[in-house]
């Protein structure tokens, strides 16, 4: 196949999985903010779009440049082994929005690049250190939204709760939790539209042989527009999953508040340092945070069971549904 044709069908590959992270991910920034009552939910979907839109021009291309050069050696890299990935990525994706479970694509994007990376090549086809650095962010990143929206809680319910009391701190956080779902999808969009951009960006450097990966300023629109998509779609079954199944009653307002707080500090410090996190995972952990501040027992355990053990599937499971695309598009001749 003609290389640039081949480059064009990988780069709306890519922008595909986009529109997936973004659809998968819009409980991320609209769950809580939904199921606390302070926005419609077509309100919070719409602000929702508009912040992962505007997101990826603010925070710039730290973790872009991080995809884009840390899991598959450059002299080994290919545009079928990275099409592949996407493919693995999408299916989990889909698998896992039927089933409304939060999981991440970011651990999906990982997981398939290993997977396809080893098909195609073998161990030599990834970078270990690069992957090891990577991962690591990954799962340090919900032990960081869980204190942090526990620590938010904590702080919420001792100076403002106790003072105020319920009703009026509920009535008073219906506002202010606007605010801090506009920060949770303004830094996810930040954060996971440049895993694409730095796809794309691989795409164009294997095309044309550059020694160097550069995000060019269409690859930013484009990454921003097709995330801001995706989120507008709407993922319903997590959204219903986050807002209504961790936790045994409903969320507060001040509990949607101090989950959405601790996840943007978490994925901004991501996105400034260049660590490709989670946004699914922190906002989840966050939830599960605040809930716990009243005690473990309101936990629903079942549902944080059956997404735990999706969490740990995600990146094998991935693996093997790269492996099985990478196969597939050489039978095809791509």
């Amino acid at each position: 196949m003609d290389p640039f044709v081949l480059m064009i069908i990988a780069i709306l590959v890519a922008l595909a999985f986009d529109v997936m992270n973004g659809f998968h991910d819009t409980a991320n920034s609209v769950a809580t903010v939904i199921y606390t009552k302070a926005l419609p939910p077509q309100v919070a979907i719409g602000i929702a779009s508009i912040m992962n839109i505007v997101g990826p021009f603010l925070l710039g291309t730290a973790v872009a440049k991080v995809i884009a050069s840390s899991i598959i050696p450059t002299e080994v890299l290919s545009i079928e082994i990275v099409m592949a990935a996407l493919m693995g990525a999408i299916i989990w994706d889909l698998i896992t929005w039927w089933y409304g479970l939060p999981v991440s694509s970011s651990h999906a994007l990982i997981g398939g690049l290993v997977g396809s990376g080893l098909i195609a090549v073998g161990l030599s086809g990834i970078k270990w250190s690069g992957l090891t650095n990577v991962v690591l962010a990954l799962f340090i990143s919900p032990i960081v939204g869980i204190i942090l929206g526990m620590v938010v809680m904590f702080l919420v319910g001792r100076y403002v709760i106790t003072r105020l009391g319920a009703a009026r701190s509920n009535s008073i956080f219906k506002k202010i939790q606007i605010l801090s779902s506009a920060c949770v999808s303004l830094t996810h969009g930040s954060n996971d539209a440049q895993k694409t951009m730095g796809i794309v960006a691989m795409f164009v450097a294997v095309t044309y042989g550059y020694d160097k990966i550069v995000i060019e300023p269409w690859m930013v629109l484009a990454c921003a527009l097709a995330i801001g998509l995706g989120t507008a779609l709407g993922g319903w079954r997590i959204i219903r999953t986050l807002g209504e199944k961790i936790g045994k009653e409903e969320l507060s307002p001040s509990q949607g508040f101090a989950a959405e707080t601790g996840t943007a500090i978490t994925i901004a410090i991501g996105s400034h340092v260049g660590a490709p996190i989670s946004t699914t995972h922190v906002l989840s952990s966050s939830v599960v945070g605040t809930v716990m501040i009243g005690g473990i027992g309101v936990l629903n355990k079942n549902v944080v069971m059956n997404i735990l053990m999706a969490w740990g599937l995600t990146i094998p499971v991935s693996a093997v549904a790269a492996a099985i695309s990478y196969l597939a598009l050489t039978l095809v001749g791509i």
